[in-house]
């Protein structure tokens, strides 16, 4: 009987196990004190993905700088610049002691010569008021170039420790909405930028635009990455894109945007800042919307990009007048306020009326050359005969005055007294992006106008209308006798 019990307890258990899910199984004995195992491998489980998702990695507390001790009250700080004097001279000539200086001097000895020290670099020396003996020293050469000198541990030793200081630099997104009023230089600082800006801009804008054509009344939308440290400029890392809108530009004027491009194909816009950094020696990886980039020849473009409206052509019928009479010149579409800048370096002939040409102004060239620019809406305020211009100067904005059917520019171009063809001087070319890279250009453009869209754009500066200036001077010979 004692078997067949146990033999049918054996069964019950079994049949217990079968069922196993519908059975609620007792819960395991934990000794007091002891955690439950489920729970732990849970907890390690929980603290390693922790440990995965979060840097583990505390950051570089940053290094200790003189400016620490401008609160003690038994320090003082002395401060200055280069100002195009050795070091020697700028420490002694701020009240530190010779023997001193000299100390402070060459305790770099091996590290830093200060030779080739910049006319605004700086530098700051704290001392003990008491004993006048210096503890601690800096030179900047930039916010992140700095070295510094901390006195030894033994105070009677005079000897220094010195090293250049390892500064972390922290790379900050700009995107900026520009103003540019009568100085471009101070127009750049006010909305918060640095005036090193200035040549990247010039690089941007080249072939498109001169820095001295952003005239008060321009605006400009700017994205660029800055390196920085302990919270001050360092310098540009890259100019992203750029977008220019002229002055007095009209409704229908687009305006001028360019992008940064350098064909390798990357995926954030921090990565292609990285690569222009890198190859800011190399040429100008600027486009525009097009995926066009000038390139220079002798002449310049009166009217970057624009496209020809019509050729030269001796034999054409006219628009207007519908008899066959010689197209002495080169007619590009440019809409009302277009800017138009002289072709070459020269000396302005005449600013003024021309008849059929309208507003016009020729320009005198090396090698008997005369260059003309016709149906302008206005000149640059104060152009007038004499004055010297440089090559792709600014000097008025296209328009549709005189004998036209709509805005455009007709450029010509004399050699003595004979008419040529503009072209034929090789004015200049366009370089691409390759069809390879199309795809990527379009996507990190789209990108880009994305962010250039976000910037709020200031108004523009109040100017006076300076109205069109009426300085012909009716003693020089007119380039033309009948214009389209």
């Amino acid at each position: 009987m004692l078997i067949l019990a146990a033999a049918s307890g054996i069964m019950a258990i079994l049949l217990l196990a079968q069922v196993g899910s519908s059975v609620v199984q007792p819960p395991p004995v934990v000794l007091a004190g002891e955690p439950d195992a489920g729970a732990l491998d849970a907890a390690v489980d929980s603290d390693v993905d922790a440990a995965i998702d979060a840097d583990t990695t505390p950051p570089a507390p940053p290094p200790w700088r003189v400016s620490a001790l401008a609160k003690d009250p038994t320090i003082e700080l002395i401060d200055g610049a280069m100002a195009k004097r050795t070091l020697l001279n700028a420490l002694t000539s701020s009240g530190i002691a010779a023997p001193a200086a000299l100390r402070l001097v060459h305790a770099f000895d091996g590290i830093r010569t200060f030779d080739d020290s910049g006319q605004k670099d700086t530098f700051v020396v704290a001392r003990e008021k008491a004993t006048q003996r210096i503890v601690a020293f800096e030179y900047s050469a930039s916010p992140f170039d700095v070295w510094q000198a901390r006195a030894s541990d033994d105070a009677d030793a005079g000897t220094y420790e010195a090293k250049k200081l390892d500064l972390h630099l922290e790379k900050k997104h700009v995107a900026v909405g520009v103003a540019v009023g009568d100085d471009l230089r101070a127009s750049i600082v006010q909305a918060g930028l640095d005036d090193d800006m200035l040549p990247l801009l010039d690089d941007a804008l080249e072939g498109h635009a001169e820095l001295s054509d952003l005239r008060p009344g321009a605006r400009l939308r700017i994205l660029a990455v800055e390196d920085r440290a302990d919270g001050a400029f360092v310098r540009y890392e890259a100019l992203e894109a750029v977008e220019y809108t002229p002055a007095f530009a009209s409704n229908d004027t687009k305006p001028l945007r360019v992008y940064y491009f350098a064909k390798a194909p990357t995926t954030t816009w921090l990565a292609r800042s990285a690569k222009q950094h890198e190859s800011a020696k190399t040429p100008s990886f600027f486009y525009d919307s097009k995926g066009r980039q000038p390139m220079q020849g002798g002449w310049k473009s009166p009217v970057p990009f624009a496209r020809i409206a019509s050729r030269f052509n001796p034999k054409r019928m006219h628009p207007v007048l519908h008899v066959v009479m010689p197209h002495n010149g080169v007619d590009f579409a440019a809409p009302q306020g277009t800017p138009v800048y002289s072709t070459a370096e020269g000396t302005v002939k005449s600013v003024g009326g021309g008849g059929p040409c309208g507003n016009m102004v020729q320009i005198g060239h090396a090698g008997g050359y005369t260059s003309a620019y016709c149906h302008l809406s206005r000149f640059v305020n104060g152009l007038h005969v004499g004055q010297h211009v440089e090559s792709r100067q600014l000097i008025a904005y296209s328009g549709a005055t005189g004998r036209t059917t709509g805005p455009h520019l007709h450029f010509a171009v004399k050699r003595g007294d004979q008419f040529i063809d503009p072209l034929a001087l090789k004015l200049d070319g366009v370089r691409v992006v390759p069809m390879g890279d199309r795809a990527e250009f379009e996507r990190e453009r789209a990108e880009l106008d994305l962010a250039l869209d976000a910037i709020t754009l200031p108004p523009p500066v109040a100017v006076p209308d300076a109205g069109v200036t009426t300085t012909f001077d009716a003693g020089s010979d007119e380039v033309f006798e009948e214009s389209p």
